[in-house]
């Protein structure tokens, strides 16, 4: 696991130079597009609805036969102090556990003329190497986090509030959205509400629950306000649209809780910003954004009706030259060939993979793209189906 924006707590910082000149230098240097043109929008797909009677969690049971809508609305909701807020969702809240086959190392000793390990080869030894937090999101034990807290794992426990420990089994996990779903065997959990971060506005009350610095500090909860909406944040080359708060997040977080003052999860924690000169900067996907992919992940295991063309391409000045061709996929279908020089995609100029993903991403499964590419000094124009992006498990 990389430690680096990700910590040994799987808390994604995102680290910034020491501006130059004013702060907004700084965004300049985050908010930046890659290969996330666009994350899934907040449509609604039709497997029941979730049902919500109570402010008090204690009051409500759900299913994952009930996670599609997964909506709450706050018409008739009473305002909850941030006690009541802790007191209600805190029990939704849960540790993540990423944990890891110990590698041994081998190493050659000239002097007996035999190999040793630092370890024994044959056992299969986990270490922890790395915790976040989770959101209970059914009574029959499914849990959503952040993908990067669950990344390469050999195995995922979930540690609850009440001190017990279960193995989890991954559901699906989208690396774009940095989503997970998780299943453990258990049921008559306490699920949180999940809102509609849709109508948040800047300067409301937010509540962040989860599990900083590891467990040892499990279920802590910091409050403050939604600093901003619809931000944009760069890393490791995918981008996503967040909420902006400044309630304290900070590693050990990631996957956890924000909530709204009507006890809503309006957002799962993520990112960071860490500077000297920075602080209260922290950011979380939105929930309505979420919703879709939380349910497609439990229904399928991926994200549905992404396009695929097919290609992989390096950049150039003129164009994007094909380096690579999924086999079966349109590309390939539609005669695209390695070597081939793209520089147009209907019609309209490109020379990196971001303006080609965004023309990609407002299509569907089905639909086409025209290429126009040059081969062999000739310009030509192809035809391209686009299939589903479905990742291989």
């Amino acid at each position: 696991m990389k430690r680096f924006p990700h910590t040994e707590t799987t808390d994604m910082i995102v680290y910034i130079e020491k501006p130059k000149k004013k702060l907004n230098v700084l965004f300049v240097a985050c908010i930046c597009s890659a290969l996330i043109s666009s994350i899934v929008t907040a449509s609604v797909i039709g497997v029941g609805a979730w049902i919500y009677s109570s402010n008090n969690n204690n009051d409500i049971i759900y299913s994952s036969n009930d996670i599609t809508n997964l909506s709450t609305s706050n018409n008739n909701q009473s305002e909850l102090s941030i006690p009541e807020i802790a007191k209600s969702v805190g029990p939704s809240c849960v540790g993540v556990v990423n944990k890891t086959k110990v590698q041994p190392r081998r190493f050659y000793d000239p002097f007996s003329r035999r190999y040793y390990y630092t370890s024994d080869p044959n056992t299969d030894t986990l270490v922890e190497q790395g915790s976040g937090s989770g959101i209970i999101i059914s009574a029959d034990g499914y849990i959503v986090t952040n993908e990067h807290v669950v990344k390469d794992a050999s195995e995922i426990s979930v540690i609850l509030n009440t001190g017990e420990e279960y193995k989890a089994t991954l559901v699906g996990a989208d690396e774009k959205s940095d989503l997970a779903v998780l299943k453990i065997d258990k049921d008559n959990l306490v699920p949180a509400n999940l809102g509609n971060s849709d109508d948040i506005e800047v300067g409301e009350l937010v509540v962040a629950i989860g599990n900083p610095l590891g467990q040892e500090l499990f279920g802590t909860v910091t409050d403050g306000i939604v600093s901003a909406v619809n931000r944009t944040m760069t890393v490791d080359n995918k981008s996503y649209n967040l909420i902006q708060t400044n309630a304290a997040i900070n590693p050990g977080n990631s996957g956890g809780a924000l909530v709204d003052r009507f006890g809503n999860v309006i957002g799962i924690n993520t990112i960071k910003l860490s500077n000297t000169e920075v602080e209260g900067i922290g950011f979380a996907i939105a929930i309505s954004e979420a919703k879709p992919i939380i349910a497609d992940l439990m229904n399928n295991g991926y994200v549905s009706g992404r396009p695929l063309v097919g290609i992989i391409v390096t950049e150039n000045k003129n164009g994007l030259s094909v380096s690579s061709i999924l086999e079966d996929s349109g590309a390939q279908n539609a005669g695209i060939q390695v070597g081939d020089l793209i520089v147009k995609a209907d019609g309209a100029a490109i020379n990196t993979s971001k303006k080609l993903n965004e023309i990609r991403d407002k299509k569907a499964p089905g639909e086409s793209i025209v290429f126009t590419v040059i081969r062999n000094g000739e310009l030509s124009d192809i035809e391209v189906i686009l299939g589903e992006d479905i990742p291989s498990r």
